[in-house]
């Protein structure tokens, strides 16, 4: 669970998965005025949503200034938008090999797991997961966990209780066999206790720490479900202790659901970024970091149930 906030370079301009909203430029400085015309004109546009306008303005920037990594990144992102993964693609393989970085490594990543290329989206991932950036490391690791459901790790509604612990330990086998168990119980207690899916508290709990008990984040949210100190403390939790830390995690998710109406994606970006930015935007919020965190949990919460 977290927020980000603006910035004013190449990254956060169009929300970066959070990384970038949080991190320094990806690429050198913007270019000169007189040649940043229809830089700024695409850049305008792709903020607008308006990604074919940006694609023909990048396109046309390109022609005068080919070695520019920061507009092939912003002309990558464009073509993202639109669906156009294999542009997407060689747009960011262009804006890697003209400055390679982390962040960069994370969009390749996600265009190639959008289009289905999963050796070369782990490949991406894991070179992210390298990045000096501890957010950006997170976030790699998030969508190497998404991206690695064991394809016998299928659940169903029912109390499993082996099928939940199984998919546990896979995800974290440092785990000791009691921690699994009471882990695995407490998911399907609490999931009941508060009529939850318990599969969607599952694939939660993946993508926000892969079941490590002792994760902390660089903004401050701990433990299975990452929560926020002050969450911890309103709820009245040690968020160290794995067992109410589920329970935590359960209540959150659940007073989301009553909040939006039992919509699963509004709770889930109302986790991640908060009710209030939920409301705000009448939908998911137009955060990366909050749309590609939805995108992971309800794939993987798709995946873990064979639907």
């Amino acid at each position: 669970m977290r927020t980000i906030t603006g910035g004013k370079d190449f990254g956060t301009h169009f929300h970066f998965i959070a990384a970038l909203a949080l991190l320094a430029a990806v690429v050198g400085n913007a270019p000169a005025a007189g040649a940043a015309s229809q830089f700024e004109v695409g850049r305008e546009a792709h903020l607008a949503g308006q990604y074919r306008d940006a694609v023909a303005a990048f396109r046309t920037y390109l022609t005068q200034h080919p070695k520019d990594a920061d507009a092939w990144g912003w002309l990558g992102a464009s073509y993202f938008q639109l669906g156009s993964l294999g542009s997407a693609i060689a747009a960011f393989e262009q804006t890697m090999a003209l400055h390679p970085s982390g962040e960069v490594a994370l969009w390749l990543g996600a265009a190639y797991a959008q289009a289905g290329n999963t050796e070369e989206a782990r490949v991406a991932f894991i070179r992210a997961s390298q990045s000096p950036r501890p957010q950006t490391v997170l976030l790699a690791r998030q969508w190497l966990r998404a991206a690695s459901v064991h394809k016998e790790a299928v659940l169903t509604g029912e109390p499993n209780l082996d099928a939940y612990a199984y998919v546990i330990r896979w995800y974290n086998p440092r785990l000791e066999s009691t921690q699994v168990e009471a882990i695995a119980r407490s998911v399907l207690h609490y999931s009941s206790a508060y009529r939850v899916d318990p599969r969607l508290v599952m694939a939660l709990i993946i993508v926000e720490s892969g079941f490590q008990i002792d994760v902390r984040s660089p903004a401050g949210a701990y433990g299975l479900g990452q929560l926020m100190p002050e969450t911890s403390q309103v709820i009245g939790i040690n968020p160290a202790d794995p067992i109410a830390n589920v329970y935590a995690t359960v209540r959150v998710l659940r007073a989301a659901l009553d909040r939006f109406g039992g919509d699963p994606q509004l709770a889930l970006a109302a986790y991640n970024a908060g009710h209030h930015a939920v409301s705000k935007y009448n939908g998911i919020p137009p955060f990366s970091e909050t749309q590609w965190y939805v995108y992971n949990v309800m794939t993987l919460y798709r995946r873990l149930s064979s639907s």
